[in-house]
């Protein structure tokens, strides 16, 4: 097979390798999490991790055979992988119990900007750095031992900062042990896992996060994974690829870090909602885009968009989810969106190089399978943000543009007050009957309760007494 086929093929089957270990280990990760205590759990997952890396670049000391340099690389990789499942659902789990809930936001806003922002750059600038120093050295005649080069400063780099991490959590972050667990102990690790399972399905605002958190990365995955097929149809080639596949990370990060200020106070369930509709809806317009600029602008917005999803749905789940079955929830979430982003990168990828470019009958118009995949994952995305703004909206009966427009200016709209009902008793009898007794008892049982009591006192001589009589003997 060759040709865009063959093309497809390869950069899915590359992705998809990545799947392994979310799906062997992801869905008992959470548990994990939520059972064992977290600060302990974070420690041993950095402290094996710090082992791993170091072990790479250690074990191409000791050994010419490429064979075994690569599949040791392979092993390592796919085991750091895992204990990565295992320590992300016990950090954010642990996150919400260390920070207010009203700095919460600020807090997960800069670990992503930080995560996906910041660090990937400067560690790309001193790799830059580094690889420029080597070559330098070498074109200098000096003979560099292997432990120097680039690569495996990197790998040791690594290996050491996992090291300062446990240190410092062990050390530094007492707190987050203030979850033991001891509460889930009876309970056998598949019963934990079930529950939370069932948690995400019956709560309507979680069930409605994870879907459109889902939705988002599914659309997003679609983008990457057509990305070179679709820089061809702009006349493009790898250059114009590279520049669409750092848009869309440039609007991630730009969504993240002006997001909240850009929506002030708008609900938070509904930014989330909306968020998710505007990076489907800009998809599905990306799939129309016939020149290179408009494709920028439809793919930053994407970016944009599912940066303030993932911001927005971060602190949801860990401000309005319980600690106990936190873990699991984050779990979910974070396998997920793993599994969904590579299955619809390396799927696209080989359906858009299986499908090509068709003609329209006779029309001599053609139509790529990269557009049509686009449009179709930007439908199925706005389908999937509108589901989930429905599950989770807290503001019944206030128009949603208008809440957004007027949460902009600093206006958001309040939620409209509900007319209160009530019940109406009348108590009837003659002279010395008990009426009033009878009345005070009632009204200050009822205040007892928490109700509002409004007693008045009309004799049926009077118009309105007369009044009150009819109404009462009519029904």
């Amino acid at each position: 097979m060759s040709g865009g086929a063959a093309k497809g093929f390869a950069f899915g089957g590359v992705i998809a390798v990545r799947l392994l270990p979310a799906l062997v280990l992801g869905p008992l990760a959470g548990v994990m999490a939520d059972r064992w205590d977290r600060r302990l759990t974070m420690v041993v997952c950095d402290l094996l991790r710090f082992v791993l890396f170091a072990s790479i670049p250690t074990v191409a000391l000791f050994t010419n055979d490429a064979a075994v340099k690569v599949g040791w690389t392979a092993i390592a990789i796919f085991l750091i992988e895992s204990i990565t499942l295992i320590w992300l659902p016990a950090k954010d789990a642990a996150v919400p119990n260390l920070i207010p809930r009203a700095r919460l936001e600020a807090s997960n806003q800069l670990t992503l900007v930080t995560t996906y922002g910041i660090t990937p750059v400067l560690a790309a600038l001193v790799l830059a750095g580094l690889n420029q120093l080597y070559q330098s050295l070498s074109s200098a005649g000096m003979t560099i031992a292997s432990w120097a080069e680039p690569s495996s400063l990197a790998l040791y780099f690594n290996s050491v900062s996992r090291l300062a991490t446990a240190l410092v959590v062990f050390y530094g972050i007492r707190e987050i042990s203030g979850h033991n667990g001891k509460d889930h102990k009876s309970a056998s690790m598949l019963r934990q896992f079930v529950d939370g399972w069932k948690f995400v399905g019956r709560t309507p605002m979680v069930r409605g996060l994870v879907f459109g958190i889902l939705g988002a990365f599914a659309a997003g995955g679609v983008v990457i994974g057509t990305a070179q097929f679709f820089a061809t149809e702009l006349n493009g080639g790898d250059s114009t690829f590279a520049i669409l596949f750092a848009t869309i990370f440039i609007g991630l990060g730009l969504g993240i870090a002006l997001g909240p200020r850009l929506i002030g106070g708008l609900s938070r369930r509904r930014w989330f909602g909306l968020s998710i509709i505007l990076a489907a809806g800009s998809v599905g317009l990306l799939a129309l885009a016939t020149h290179l600029s408009i494709a920028v602008i439809c793919t930053l917005m994407v970016g944009a968009g599912a940066g303030m999803a993932f911001l927005s749905g971060t602190t949801l789940l860990g401000g309005e989810v319980d600690d106990d079955v936190r873990g699991r929830v984050f779990a979910v979430v974070q396998t997920g969106t793993r599994v969904i982003l590579m299955l619809a990168i390396s799927l696209s990828g080989v359906m858009v190089g299986l499908g090509g470019s068709r003609a329209i009958g006779g029309t001599g118009v053609s139509i790529s399978s990269a557009r049509v995949l686009l449009g179709v994952a930007g439908l199925l995305g706005v389908a999937a943000g509108i589901w989930a703004l429905r599950q989770m909206d807290d503001k019944p009966g206030v128009p949603i543009f208008a809440d957004l427009f007027s949460s902009m200016r600093g206006r958001p709209l309040g939620v409209p007050e509900p007319m209160n009902g009530g019940i109406f008793v009348v108590f009837e009898g003659g002279e010395g009957a008990g009426k009033s007794t009878q009345i005070q008892h009632l009204a200050s049982l009822l205040r007892l309760q928490g109700r509002d009591v409004l007693v008045t006192r009309e004799p049926g001589a009077t118009e309105v007494g007369a009044r009150i009589r009819r109404m009462v003997l009519e029904t």
